[in-house]
């Protein structure tokens, strides 16, 4: 056999082993041994801001979140302050958790007027950071936070 027509059929097993190995390392959800389980009572705190606006904010809370699989959702509460050009504004809230995600040990969420990301460190699974983004406001103005958050159980 030619060495030309041999080498188009190494390529093509070579590219079929690449693929098995991905679709096992894919398989369903859950079957990552580092997917890292959520559930439970996290207390949190987070800082953020909006340069543009002169506008920073320092809240703290707990979050209680359930989680099937690689997906979660829960509620939180927190207690919290913004600092703006014209003074102090209570940021105390409550809601949902929604579209939770798990990645091995990356996460993604949402709440009410932002998203967050984080992940837990290597050697633990009782504590998460990472980075927040927000957007609030009304029809005059429009508040985007950018900051940081970190949890622990």
């Amino acid at each position: 056999m030619p060495a030309e027509s041999v080498f188009p059929v190494r390529r093509v097993l070579a590219l079929a082993a690449v693929a098995t190995a991905v679709g096992i390392a894919c398989a369903g959800p859950g079957t990552n041994p580092n997917l890292v389980d959520v559930s439970g009572h996290w207390r949190y705190t987070e800082r953020y801001t909006d340069a543009a606006h002169q506008t920073s904010c320092s809240d703290s809370g707990g979050y209680d979140l359930v989680q099937s699989q690689d997906g979660f959702v829960g509620v939180y509460g927190q207690r919290g302050l913004c600092t703006t050009p014209q003074g102090a504004v209570d940021n105390t809230d409550s809601g949902s958790v929604t579209e939770g995600h798990v990645v091995g040990r990356t996460i993604r969420f949402k709440a009410p007027n932002c998203d967050y990301d984080g992940q837990t460190p290597v050697g633990s699974s009782d504590r998460l950071d990472g980075n927040v983004y927000c957007s609030a406001g009304d029809s005059h103005i429009t508040y985007t936070f950018t900051g940081t958050w970190s949890a622990v159980r």
